[in-house]
C-alpha cells in the first residue's frame, strides 16, 4: 500500500462518489490505491464546515482549497551560486545594502533571500576556508560599515548622536507585522568615494520604494528631500518613519 501522497483531482471525484455510495473510508483507500490515513486527512481538511454543503465532501471545492493552500504556502528560497554572484555585484559595484538588495529584487520579480540570510552568508564566507568561497571572502568590505571596528568596553561614540532618538524596540508592534501601509524605513546609500548618495524610503507592507539622489549626506539635505517626497501624500498615510543609526540623520 502506498504511503501518503498528494491526491489528484480524479481521485477526489472518486472519493466524492464513493462516499455518496456509503462506502467506508478504509475501503475507499483500497479502491483508489492510497493509504487510509490519506483519506482521513483529506476529509478532515476539505469537508465543508459551514454553508450549503456543510458536512459534505465536494471534490471541486476540495481541489480549489488545496490549490489555494499551496499558493499561499511559504516556499524556502535557497541561496544559489547565481544569486550569490548577483548579490556580490550589487554589493561591490552598486554599493547596495543587503536590506535594499532583498527588497528591490523581490519587488522586481527576481528570486532573492532575506537580508538576514545575506548578512549570514557574508560573514560565513569571510571565515570560510573553502576554495569555492574564496572569491567572496572580502565581500564584507563592501558593506557600508564593513571595515569599521566597533569600540570595546564602556566607551561610546556620541559624535553626531541623534538627539531624542527612540529605540526600535519602542516602535509599535503592528509595524513588525507589515500589514498596514505607511510604515516607512529610511536608509542612505553612499556612492563612490562618498561624493554622492541615494536616499531610499521603503514602505514595509507594500515594499514600494522611493529613491532621491543627494549631493552629499548632510542632515539638512536629507530632511529636505524627505519632506519634498513625503508631503505629496496625505499626512494620515504616514504612520511611522524608521531610520538607521547613521550620523546623516542626526
Amino acid at each position: 500500500m502506498n504511503k501518503y501522497k498528494q491526491l489528484t483531482p480524479d481521485q477526489r471525484y472518486q472519493i466524492q462518489a464513493l462516499l455518496k455510495a456509503e462506502i467506508g473510508k478504509t475501503e475507499i483507500a483500497g479502491i483508489i490505491g492510497v493509504h487510509p490515513a490519506t483519506i482521513y486527512r483529506e476529509l478532515n481538511r476539505n469537508t465543508a464546515k459551514r454553508g450549503r454543503t456543510a458536512g459534505d465532501y465536494v471534490a471541486k471545492n476540495a481541489q480549489r482549497r488545496t490549490v489555494s493552500r499551496h499558493k499561499c504556502k511559504f516556499k524556502r528560497v535557497l541561496l544559489t551560486e547565481v544569486m550569490k554572484e548577483r548579490i556580490a555585484g550589487l554589493l561591490r559595484f552598486e554599493k547596495w545594502s543587503p536590506e535594499l538588495i532583498s527588497k528591490r529584487l523581490e519587488l522586481e520579480g527576481e528570486s532573492c533571500v532575506s537580508h538576514e540570510t545575506i548578512y549570514q552568508w557574508i560573514w560565513d564566507v569571510k571565515k570560510s576556508k573553502k576554495k569555492i568561497d574564496a572569491k567572496y571572502s572580502k565581500i564584507f568590505k563592501s558593506l557600508k560599515h564593513g571595515s569599521r571596528r566597533r569600540k570595546r568596553g564602556n566607551i561610546k561614540d556620541r559624535r553626531g548622536a541623534i538627539k531624542g532618538r527612540v529605540g526600535i524596540d519602542e516602535r509599535p508592534n503592528i509595524v513588525n507585522h507589515r500589514e498596514r501601509i505607511g510604515d516607512i524605513e529610511v536608509d542612505l546609500m553612499m556612492g563612490s568615494e562618498h561624493k554622492s548618495a541615494l536616499l531610499v524610503m521603503t514602505d514595509r507592507a507594500t515594499l514600494i520604494t522611493m529613491i532621491e539622489k543627494l549631493k552629499g549626506k548632510e542632515a539638512s539635505e536629507v530632511y529636505d528631500k524627505m519632506e519634498q517626497r513625503l508631503t505629496n501624500f496625505n499626512s494620515s498615510w504616514i504612520k511611522t518613519l524608521t531610520f538607521d543609526n547613521g550620523k546623516e540623520f542626526a
